[in-house]
């Protein structure tokens, strides 16, 4: 139990951050546009509000396992500022159909700090990982870039969901689904490099035939069921609904196997230290 709430963590927490990205970017950029559709507030709405639920879930998870990594302080520091900006930017834009409504300009502001506060948060929780005592496949210089990517294509996949449930995508989906498969590739390709650094170590456990097949699962859910279920909408034979669901699926699965091999790569590296010392 504990190690699935160690390995459900990051995940949960990175796709919270993801999708506070995305809504407080679309609110920001909507908030510039005259005559914005209230329904289009409840979508951002609904957004912050399940990724404030995401990130908070997976603080809770982190928290209840006794050995995480070491999270820096400016990263628990940046996480509640990022909690605090969502909710209030939630706050306003209930009141945006009221008769005293935020002004535009506030939202726009609360919406761009809440994706610079959440990019920073996934920034400081990737260097996290990079102590001084850390193992060295944590220290690699792609683990940033291959945590952001997973938050923004998890959080992207979860907020095209809930685009869809509240509106009907209909051909539209083709093109988020094409939008996630981008990100999906990009993120198999720095994985799959930072993979490549990883297996040049001097490190007899690097790479086993289990974890090259844990590998290309991880790099087939990330990159693979996106481009599938893009094809299956351009057969138009599903409901728009069905390929976008299974996209996030695939994602968040993606996820949460890249950071199971992540902490497993560390722990191997660690006991082989142990062992040599």
């Amino acid at each position: 139990m504990r190690q699935m709430l160690r390995i459900a963590a990051m995940p949960l927490t990175g796709a919270g951050l993801g999708l506070l990205m995305w809504s407080g970017m679309t609110t920001a950029l909507l908030q510039l546009r005259p005559g914005t559709p209230s329904t289009l507030h409840q979508l951002q709405l609904l957004g912050l509000l399940s990724g404030w639920i995401l990130v908070a879930a997976g603080t809770l998870a982190g928290r209840a396992d006794r050995v995480p990594p070491g999270v820096p302080r400016a990263a628990r520091r940046l996480r509640l500022a990022t909690l605090a900006g969502a909710a209030l930017l939630c706050v306003l834009l209930a009141l945006a159909g009221s008769t005293t409504p935020a002004p535009a300009p506030l939202l726009v502001g609360l919406g761009l700090l809440s994706v610079l506060a959440a990019f920073g948060t996934v920034a400081a929780m990737a260097h996290g990982f990079a102590g001084p005592a850390a193992p060295a496949p944590w220290r690699q210089p792609l683990v940033l870039p291959v945590q952001l990517l997973l938050a923004m294509s998890t959080g992207l996949a979860l907020l095209y969901v809930l685009m869809d449930r509240l509106f009907v995508s209909g051909p539209d989906s083709r093109t988020m689904l094409a939008t996630l498969t981008g990100l999906g590739v990009c993120l198999a390709l720095c994985k799959g490099l930072y993979w490549r650094a990883v297996d040049r170590m001097p490190h007899p456990g690097a790479a086993v035939p289990a974890q090259r097949t844990a590998r290309i699962a991880m790099l087939a859910l990330a990159a693979g069921a996106p481009a599938l279920t893009w094809l299956l909408a351009l057969s138009r034979q599903l409901p728009s609904w069905l390929p976008l669901l299974l996209a996030a699926c695939a994602l968040g699965a993606a996820a949460a196997l890249e950071h199971r091999l992540f902490l497993g790569e560390g722990a191997g590296w660690q006991r082989e230290a142990g062992h040599e010392s």
